[in-house]
């Protein structure tokens, strides 16, 4: 056959963009069908450091002065090893020196997170290194993933753990595995599937299939993929070389579609991308899907920009007079809408938060006429402990001036969990059971807030904090219990949260726990700033270190000729202290002013600094560029 026809045959497969492809995964997941079925060969790990078979092969063949016609390297290899005086242990010997110790691409970390999402539930490989679960298990726990080893495991068993597995990522190593030292090499080996496997690899094969990183030429797996029904349009050929014309026909068949060539960068406007490849293929297919999910996230990633724009509120760490002045004249007008027959001010020995509201708060009330009867009732822990054997003195309980009393308005400057508010309600009620007990408090803790909210109670508060200490003019006060600071708009499910816990020493402050995160501390120098950018597939956990750090957010899909004076961009002050989620897809940009600022970053999800970052108005160019600069 002559090259131009053979070089015509190998387009005649239906081509297909990545961002088709991402929409037809997302359409596949909407309508609750199973996630896709990914076959890999070795071209999966070339960027891994493991060569190709055909490679592979050869450099086997120079160590074990293996003899070679036609260069045949290949059946030289499996003939040599096939031999009876060769041990079996040898294949694992000679083997493991080219597959240990390799890190997964970081293709295979983009598949593992579209596995996450689940969009792809089955892996089939013909490889025998561990990069594909190396890969997975970073993203998800042991209990979901299910791995399977040909030669380890009978075809049978298999088969019929395939069968109730169905909620679970599965892996099959069809050739065996590195980890197991199970190496199955030649026909004899690789084929002759059980009849109950076959139909169960082929039930896997009807769904949306990709072949990536091979060249799809084991007539074993050939003839699975060519057996499976599917529907129009669900096998997906990624291809990263040429393959043989009769595999071609086959596949053309089969109604493949095929992935290959230059195509558009998913985020880099104006360049192509060898999509071919295998770590760009996946990264791009990921990128695509993220966009994707981002759009139908748009309206969450509002109310998360809304959330960091009243950060400049409830992130306050610092009451001065001023501040302190505003808040109670305000909160005295609270006070007066509930009318109360009687004010408690907690009085605290070692917070004297209650006793400094009570002296801001009187003579406002005297300079509107106001006269509610108050009194104060002491709380404290033993020998002057904030947390230890707490309790309410009940003498000045029973000197309460009850007569006539039917609403009781305990009130406080600051509560974190509101466990001293509780502890002198239950004191009253049990001494005044008639009497209402209405509980108010100048600021309040964002986790407590919500409680209360969730709640429907009826709690008085005018300043909602998520810091777990406040310095007041008085001096600072601290939680003294668990504390949790909450965020908006996080991918992960149940949202994600700070968990802030007391020592005797000090405080703890849990960042992240057993998940996947990359680490980075920033020291934005005086007058500088990073460009207006976003990312797909990492939330942002940022923490000040320093005060007046600029943060520029907008939570819309800005085009690439919108300005950075865009009125949809929001800007905010970071003060010391304060932390702010920036969920995947919100645009963001950092900066500083007159001093060099640090900035603690914790991302949390894949971290793909080649791929996933999307620039705008960058002042040093970088535009298009990568994470790297």
């Amino acid at each position: 056959m002559s090259t131009s026809t053979s070089q015509k045959r190998h387009v005649t497969l239906a081509s297909c963009t990545v961002r088709q492809l991402a929409v037809d995964l997302l359409s596949r997941k909407e309508a609750s069908q199973e996630g896709g079925t990914v076959l890999l060969g070795a071209g999966a790990s070339v960027s891994s450091g493991i060569p190709v078979w055909h490679k592979l092969a050869q450099q086997i063949c120079e160590e074990c002065a293996i003899q070679v016609e036609d260069d045949k390297h290949e059946e030289a290899v499996i003939s040599y090893f096939n031999r009876p005086e060769v041990p079996y242990s040898q294949r694992y010997t000679f083997f493991r020196k080219h597959l240990a110790g390799k890190v997964p691409s970081i293709g295979y970390q983009h598949l593992a997170q579209l596995a996450k999402e689940g969009l792809i539930s089955t892996i089939l490989t013909t490889n025998w290194d561990p990069l594909a679960e190396l890969a997975i298990f970073r993203f998800i726990s042991l209990d979901c993933l299910k791995v399977f080893v040909r030669g380890e495991m009978p075809d049978d068993r298999i088969a019929e753990i395939l069968e109730w597995r169905k909620d679970q990522i599965v892996i099959v190593k069809l050739h065996g595995d590195a980890q197991t030292r199970t190496f199955m090499l030649g026909a004899q080996e690789t084929r002759n599937f059980s009849q109950a496997l076959t139909e169960k690899l082929i039930e896997r094969l009807s769904r949306c299939t990709f072949i990536v990183g091979q060249s799809a030429q084991d007539v074993d797996v050939l003839t699975l993929l060519l057996t499976a029904k599917r529907q129009q349009g669900s096998l997906y050929h990624i291809r990263f070389g040429a393959i043989p014309n009769e595999v071609d026909d086959l596949l053309q068949r089969a109604n493949a579609q095929a992935i290959h060539g230059s195509q558009p960068s998913i985020l880099a406007d104006g360049t192509q991308v060898n999509i071919g490849d295998f770590d760009v293929f996946f990264s791009q297919l990921d990128l695509a899907v993220q966009q994707e999910l981002t759009k139908k996230r748009r309206i969450q990633l509002r109310k998360a920009e809304s959330s960091i724009l009243n950060k400049e509120k409830t992130g306050v760490g610092y009451i001065n007079y001023s501040r302190i002045t505003d808040l109670v004249q305000h909160f005295t007008l609270e006070v007066r809408r509930v009318e109360p027959d009687l004010i408690l001010f907690i009085d605290d020995p070692s917070a004297p938060g209650g006793m400094e509201l009570k002296r801001r708060m009187m003579p406002i009330l005297r300079r509107d006429d106001v006269t509610i009867p108050t009194a104060s009732i002491r709380v404290e822990g033993s020998r002057g402990s904030r947390t230890h054997q707490r309790a309410v003195n009940h003498e000045d309980v029973v000197k309460l001036p009850m007569k006539k009393v039917k609403k009781v308005l305990i009130l406080d400057a600051i509560t974190f969990s509101g466990n001293t508010l509780n502890l002198t309600r239950d004191a009253v009620l049990k001494s005044y059971p008639n009497v209402s007990v209405i509980l108010g408090v100048l600021v309040i803790s964002q986790q407590l807030y919500q409680r209360m909210t969730d709640a429907d109670e009826i709690f008085l508060s005018q300043q909602v904090t998520d810091r777990y200490e406040i310095f007041f003019p008085w001096g600072v006060t601290q939680t003294t219990l668990t504390f949790d600071r909450n965020f908006e708009g996080a991918t992960v499910e149940g949202g994600r949260s700070v968990a802030i816990s007391k020592r005797p020493w000090g405080t703890i402050e849990v960042l992240a726990s057993e998940e996947t995160t990359s680490v980075r501390l920033l020291t934005i120098e005086a007058g500088r700033k990073l460009s207006f950018q976003r990312h797909l597939c990492r939330d942002e956990l940022f923490v000040a270190l320093d005060d007046n750090i600029g943060l520029d957010i907008c939570a819309e899909d800005l085009s690439r000729d919108a300005n950075q004076y865009d009125e949809a961009v929001k800007s905010l002050i970071l003060e010391k202290g304060d932390y702010v989620l920036i969920p995947r897809g919100v645009w963001h940009r950092t900066k500083a002013s007159m001093d060099r600022v640090r900035l603690l970053e914790i991302g949390f999800g894949l971290y793909d600094q080649d791929n996933d970052i999307e620039r705008r108005w960058d002042d040093f160019e970088r535009e298009h560029k990568d994470g790297r600069e």
